[in-house]
């Protein structure tokens, strides 16, 4: 093998490695120092339970939580969702691309965190806010989107991101 080779072989993994590890570990703080604030999209759906919800009342501070019965992760962050709730955060379900059915059964048996979840079947309310899959997180303030997390919920994600925000929107 001629010298140049070996090199490749050995630093071509390295540079990979590296990339993906920068890629991997991007703070999600930094990321939300760039978001900019949009206007929740306007909409009439129903909730779960057949009644209409329109965008209107999505008004003062609310956690819109992206979520389906299908959805492992889900699952995972329900009991953080339920303590939120049982703390008096105002969460608003966004069932996704599932089945009124199975959702309420899923509720039934996990417990309903939510003040109502919109029942979207086709998905296309999250299509219009930019959902890439379940779960994912919006904080909105007056009707705004001024926050977003994907994946889980958590503690750490609800105390570095949202509070903040939350907290800088009560001392206005």
């Amino acid at each position: 093998m001629n010298q140049s080779l070996r090199f490749l072989i050995i630093i071509l993994p390295i540079l990979i490695l590296i990339f993906f590890t920068r890629v991997l570990l991007i703070d999600e703080d930094t990321q939300l120092a760039t978001f900019e604030a949009k206007t929740f999209p306007t909409f009439e759906l129903d909730d779960l339970n057949g009644r209409p919800v329109q965008s209107e009342s999505l008004g003062g501070i609310k956690l819109i939580n992206v979520w389906a019965s299908w959805c492992i992760t889900c699952l995972v962050e329900h009991p953080f969702l339920t303590e939120l709730s049982e703390n008096n955060v105002g969460i608003i379900g966004l069932n996704y691309k599932d089945s009124d059915t199975k959702a309420n059964a899923w509720l039934q048996k996990h417990g309903n965190p939510y003040l109502f979840s919109i029942y979207d079947p086709r998905g296309d309310l999250a299509f219009d806010l930019g959902v890439t899959g379940a779960p994912e997180s919006y904080l909105l303030i007056n009707n705004k989107v001024v926050g977003h997390i994907q994946g889980e919920m958590n503690q750490i994600k609800w105390e570095n991101i949202f509070l903040p925000l939350i907290q800088k929107a009560q001392q206005r």
